[in-house]
């Protein structure tokens, strides 16, 4: 009788461990894995004849177990409690996540993106240095910090920062498609880098206001009519002999030339009808970093490229073949700069390349992008 009640006693106790790991609850000085498999031994010992039932409690605990830290690893279940709500933590992880501010932007020492000015510390800059550079180009609707932040996001290509070109999309459309309540979170979140986040003082402009009533009615969205192929685009993209060949300047997923830009997260920042016109209208819009540069030395030497460095005495100019070449500022007879010099990717493509061949261009951009948003970063 007692073997039988000491029998019952180590299957309650195995049972009971089980289900504080499953449901997670606070950890009993050890974490509740070291004490289900415990109980489980001690089972096995005093029930012989459970070993069977203990065996699929083992295995059904470890698979929770093992899920379970990886969603940790990968941040999982801090993104999707940090998102609830408008408050700066919600913030923070839209801007590391689905806002893909982190694709051009970094904040301090956190994130590697140099493509836009790093955050660190922006909301006092933005009070201290941007406010007053926004009224004195006459925009009295700027008042404070928070004004120039919500600006930035609604229209961004408004007021750029020295050194940077326009290249960052509109969030609150196609395809990142904030809402209300996450671009309110995201603006909080910058308040809290130098200022104290009020969102009182958050007032959305009307274009944002009415991005989902314009999207819901406006029409019908940019389509090429053809459905493309994303491997049929690969192809096009790193065949030398093919009459696109990107993989000469561009690389996605590390895999291509570092002429251009990277192109391994556009499709999950830019809509597709940004893609198309930056294939057959290079020149409208110029990626930060890749502003496209003409010289004439002294001695009549023409070097065209885009400039990779520049200070008050030299330009560094890469050319489209790779080749970087310096130029001192005292040399120079005369230059040209974008929007007067083009972009140096051929402004061709769209009498070269079919529509379907376009259509599998950006399919293979898009594929690429949710490959490499499939695995959270930071």
């Amino acid at each position: 009788m007692m073997k039988k009640l000491v029998s019952v006693l180590a299957a309650l106790v195995c049972i009971g461990v089980f289900i504080a790991l499953i449901v997670d609850a606070p950890p009993l000085l050890l974490p509740w894995i070291i004490w289900f498999l415990a109980a489980c031994a001690l089972a096995v010992w005093l029930w012989p004849g459970g070993r069977t039932v203990v065996f699929v409690l083992v295995s059904l605990g470890l698979f929770v177990f093992i899920g379970a830290l990886i969603t940790d690893i990968s941040g999982g279940t801090e993104a999707v409690v940090a998102a609830a709500g408008v408050n700066p933590e919600a913030g923070e992880a839209l801007y590391w996540g689905k806002g893909k501010c982190s694709t051009c932007h970094s904040l301090g020492d956190r994130g590697s993106a140099v493509r836009g000015p790093n955050h660190a510390n922006i909301c006092a800059i933005a009070q201290a240095e941007r406010v007053p550079e926004r009224q004195a180009a006459g925009a009295s609707n700027i008042q404070t910090a928070t004004d120039y932040l919500v600006e930035s996001i609604a229209d961004p290509d408004i007021s750029l920062t020295e050194g940077f070109s326009a290249a960052m999309p509109k969030a609150y459309l196609p395809p990142i498609s904030l809402t209300l309540d996450e671009v309110t979170a995201v603006v909080l979140y910058l308040q809290a880098q130098g200022c104290q986040p009020d969102l009182a003082a958050i007032r959305l402009p009307p274009e944002i206001l009415t991005a989902a009533a314009a999207e819901d009615g406006g029409g019908a969205p940019f389509s090429l009519m053809v459905q493309g192929d994303p491997a049929a685009g690969r192809a096009l993209f790193y065949d030398d002999d093919s009459p696109a060949a990107c993989g000469k300047c561009h690389a996605v997923a590390g895999e291509g030339a570092d002429i251009g830009p990277d192109l391994t997260d556009l499709a999950s920042t830019q809509s597709s009808e940004y893609i198309f016109e930056s294939i057959v209208l290079p020149s409208a819009s110029i990626a930060g970093g890749y502003d496209p540069i003409l010289l004439q030395t002294k001695d009549g030497t023409l070097i065209s490229g885009v400039i990779l460095a520049e200070d008050d005495t030299q330009v560094t100019v890469r050319d489209k073949e790779g080749g970087e070449t310096v130029v001192g500022k005292a040399n120079i007879q005369r230059e040209r700069r974008h929007p007067e010099e083009p972009s140096i990717m051929p402004g061709n493509f769209g009498e070269l390349l079919t529509v379907k061949q376009l259509a599998d261009l950006i399919a293979f951009l898009q594929e690429s992008a949710q490959a490499g948003n499939s695995v959270p970063t930071e």
